[in-house]
C-alpha cells in the first residue's frame, strides 16, 4: 500500500513543478525581451537626442550665416548706393514735402523759414517733388542743362552756325577776349595757340552730339560738365542770355521778401523758354518738378 502511494505522490510532485518551470521560461523571456526594449530605446532616444542636437547646431549656424550674410549684404548695398550717389549728378525725382521735412527737422527760426518756403512752393507754384543735384561749383549749369535735354528745348541759334567751330579764334581776334589763351582743361595743360585745338575739338563734339542724339549727350555727357570746363562762377544772366533761356530761380532762404523769386534775365530778348530752379543758399541749385 505504502509502495503503490510513493510513485503517485512523484508523479503529483512533478505535475506541480512542470508549471513552475514554464513560468520560470517565461518570466526569463519577457526579462530579455524587456532588456532589448529598454536597450532599443536607450539606442533610438540617445540618436533622437543625436540628431536633434545636430539639428539644433545646424539652426543656430544657418541662422548666423544668414544674419551675418544679411549684414553683409546690407552694407554692400548702402556702399554701392553712397557711391552710386556720389557719380550721380541728377538724382531720381523725390517727394518735396518729405525732402523738406528730411532736411529741416530743427526748430531754429532758419529751419521754420526753410519748411515755410517749401510749404509755398508746394502749395502756391505746384512743385511737387525735387531732383537733388550734385553740390559743387556746376550744379546750376548741370540743372539747366539737364532740363534743356529732357524737356526737348532748342539750342540757341548760334550753336547751329556752320561755322561754330571757330568760335573760340572769332572771340580771341574780333571781340578781344584775351583769357581764352588761359582757359583750362583741368589736370591737361595747354597754352596760347594749343588752347584753340582743344576747344576746337570740344565744340565740334558738343555739334556733333547735340544734333545727332541729344538724349545720349544728355546721359554721356551731362557727369562730366564742368571737369573741363575750367570754370569758376557761372553767372546767371550770362547762362540765360548764352543758352536763350529764361532762368527762374525760388530762392527759399528769401522767402517773404521780394527776392524769393528772380528770373535771368529778368526782361528776355525774345519770347525763351522758361526754366525753374530752386536753391537754398545762392550757392547749390536742384531741380523742382511740377
Amino acid at each position: 500500500m505504502a509502495a503503490t502511494r510513493s510513485p503517485t505522490r512523484a508523479r503529483e510532485r512533478e505535475r506541480s513543478g512542470a508549471p513552475a518551470a514554464g513560468s520560470d521560461q517565461v518570466h526569463s523571456w519577457m526579462l530579455a525581451t524587456s532588456q532589448a526594449l529598454d536597450t532599443v530605446w536607450r539606442m533610438a532616444k540617445g540618436f533622437v537626442m543625436l540628431a536633434v542636437s545636430f539639428l539644433v547646431a545646424a539652426i543656430c549656424y544657418f541662422r548666423r550665416l544668414h544674419l551675418y550674410s544679411g549684414h553683409k549684404l546690407k552694407w554692400w548695398i548702402g556702399y554701392l548706393q553712397r557711391k552710386f550717389k556720389r557719380n550721380l549728378s541728377v538724382e531720381a525725382e523725390v517727394d518735396l514735402l518729405s525732402y523738406c521735412a528730411r532736411e529741416w527737422k530743427g526748430e531754429t527760426p532758419r529751419n521754420k523759414l526753410m519748411r515755410k518756403a517749401y510749404e509755398e512752393l508746394f502749395w502756391r507754384h505746384h512743385i511737387k517733388c525735387v531732383r537733388q543735384v550734385r553740390r559743387d561749383n556746376y550744379d546750376a549749369l548741370r540743372s539747366v542743362l539737364f532740363q534743356i535735354f529732357s524737356q526737348g528745348i532748342s539750342f540757341p541759334s548760334w550753336m547751329k552756325e556752320k561755322d561754330i567751330v571757330k568760335l573760340p579764334e572769332k572771340l580771341l581776334f574780333s571781340q578781344g577776349c584775351n583769357w581764352i589763351q588761359q582757359y583750362s582743361f583741368g589736370p591737361e595743360k595747354y597754352t596760347g595757340s594749343n588752347v584753340f585745338g582743344k576747344l576746337r575739338k570740344y565744340v565740334e563734339l558738343l555739334k556733333t552730339q547735340t544734333s545727332s542724339d541729344p538724349l545720349s549727350f544728355m546721359m554721356n555727357h551731362l557727369n562730366s560738365v564742368g571737369d573741363t570746363c575750367g570754370l569758376e562762377q557761372i553767372d546767371m544772366f550770362i547762362l540765360g542770355y548764352s543758352l536763350e533761356v529764361k532762368i527762374k530761380v525760388f530762392r527759399l532762404f528769401k522767402f517773404n521778401s521780394r527776392d524769393f523769386e528772380v528770373c535771368y534775365p529778368e526782361e528776355p530778348l525774345r519770347d525763351w523758354p522758361e526754366i525753374s530752379l530752386l536753391t537754398e543758399n545762392d550757392r547749390h541749385y536742384h531741380i523742382p518738378v511740377f
